[in-house]
């Protein structure tokens, strides 16, 4: 009997010793396993954080360029000859009298598309006239706001209701904004003094559009 308890004893002498040794053998092999920085996730979490920032300021940056371009999207190309035309004034100075866009060779042509029932045009308006109000004396330019889209009788009452001193012409039938392929308003065509279009901007005009397009046709101010 007491031969077979101290035998007892010795296996389970034995097996704690078997298992502190495999404990030891689990911890060493765990020991010797490539550890992951701690950081490692945040360390994602900050890359795919600064990709997301990028591309919404890649974004941001293209949405907020001037939707001028060398080639508009549609309408008369870049670089070719500016359809003519001739259109009676019924707003804004020289009121009754047509204009032909081929007696005005020699001097850049600015050629705005608007309506009265375009908000952005309304915005637009007021800046138009504050700068032709400015640099109308020097001649370098002219300015024509084109018309299909509102009765022509309102045309007269809005130009003296937004005190437009630049003429406000009429296309009957909407011919003039056909030939300029006019799909969206305001577009504003630049025409240098050899009646070729170099720049549009579909869009309102501000300073810096506004001077881009005078650049395209030669005109520094």
């Amino acid at each position: 009997m007491t031969q077979k308890l101290g035998d007892e004893k010795k296996e389970q002498d034995l097996a704690k010793i078997q298992r502190k040794e495999l404990k030891a053998e689990l911890a060493e092999n765990y020991a010797r396993l490539p550890r992951r920085p701690r950081n490692r996730r945040r360390i994602v979490t900050f890359c795919v954080l600064g990709i997301i920032v990028v591309l919404v300021g890649t974004i941001a940056w293209l949405v907020l360029q001037p939707s001028s371009t060398q080639q508009p999207v549609s309408g008369v190309a870049i670089g070719t000859e500016a359809p003519n035309f001739s259109l009676q004034i019924y707003g804004g100075s020289g009121l009754g009298t047509t204009v032909n866009l081929s007696k005005l060779r020699g001097h850049p042509v600015i050629l705005n598309f608007w309506s009265e029932s375009c908000s952005p045009c309304l915005s637009e308006v007021p800046y138009l006239e504050r700068f032709y109000s400015q640099y109308r004396a020097k001649r370098q330019f002219a300015l024509l706001g084109i018309n299909q889209a509102d009765p022509k009788d309102d045309i007269a009452t809005f130009g003296a209701d937004y005190h437009v001193t630049y003429p406000l012409l009429f296309d009957k039938g909407g011919s003039t904004n056909a030939r300029y392929a006019v799909t969206a308003i305001p577009t504003t065509y630049f025409i240098d003094s050899s009646g070729i279009v170099r720049s549009v901007f579909v869009q309102p005009l501000t300073p810096q559009t506004m001077q881009q397009g005078l650049s395209s046709v030669g005109i520094n101010i």
